[in-house]
């Protein structure tokens, strides 16, 4: 039945698929004791449909269940919000899809490697017709916000620097200002970061049904070229090595940077 004859305030009023199974294909699937043990980091994004804030279910927080994974992936209005705690939450991606920043906003003191996979491109050509028109709507929706996030990462590596540098210049005598203190506790940061970004290049059959034609066809298609991707990025050695560079950051974006 269609959602608009459904009963309001149902599932079935306000989406188009009922993803209950993807619970137990889950459950079958996901050994979630060692996923919650700790020994990798795991975060999943979601947004509160109440509020519109974006929440990370992060198993250094939370104890991560099925529907912590399927509230990052409830898609509207193909999938329905999923309810966790009271709350109901959509995909993440409504907000930013692979939020890169809160990777770089972690307070963890260790140098980053990371390998953003972007399915949306948000670079494309001018549509010519309403169904490009839809096509290049959903992908500038949903494309990451990686550059804008970048900037940011280079902008406060270099003030960090800059006010290292200048406290080094302060007097002795107010080395204990609390406010010194602050500053310079704000100031260290010997973190470097590689940020290699690939990202899918939608072929033009595909168009603006991509963020639901799931296909084993598809999914085939998009894997052969994650993989060739992959693989072309172990072509560049600069990737595992440190940055040179006077804020510490190295970025491959591979669509631009690594042509072959």
């Amino acid at each position: 039945m269609p959602p608009w004859s459904q009963r309001d305030g149902t599932s079935e009023a306000t989406s188009f698929y009922d993803t209950s199974s993807l619970k137990m294909t889950l459950e079958r699937l996901v050994d979630f004791d060692r996923l919650n043990a700790g020994m990798i980091r795991f975060s999943a994004g979601a947004v509160n449909v109440r509020t519109g804030n974006v929440v990370y279910f992060d198993n250094s927080t939370h104890t991560i269940m099925p529907e912590h994974i399927m509230a990052s992936g409830a898609l509207p209005p193909g999938f329905p919000a999923i309810e966790i705690d009271g709350e109901h939450y959509w995909d993440g991606g409504l907000v930013s899809n692979t939020p890169l920043e809160w990777l770089l906003e972690s307070d963890a003191p260790q140098d980053m490697l990371a390998f953003q996979v972007d399915v949306w491109s948000p670079r494309g050509q001018i549509p010519r017709n309403m169904a490009e028109v839809a096509a290049r709507q959903k992908e500038i929706q949903h494309s990451s916000r990686t550059r804008r996030s970048l900037r940011q990462l280079r902008r406060v590596q270099q003030l960090r620097r800059a006010l290292a540098a200048l406290l080094d210049r302060i007097p002795e005598d107010l080395s204990e200002d609390e406010t010194v203190k602050l500053l310079r506790a704000s100031s260290i940061c010997h973190n470097v970061y590689n940020v290699v970004q690939l990202t899918y290049r939608a072929r033009k059959h595909e168009g603006h049904s991509k963020d639901y034609e799931f296909s084993r066809v598809s999914m085939q298609e998009r894997w052969r070229a994650g993989y060739k991707d992959g693989l072309r990025v172990l072509r560049h050695p600069e990737v595992f090595g440190r940055p040179t560079g006077p804020d510490g950051v190295f970025t491959l974006e591979l669509d631009q940077d690594g042509r072959e």
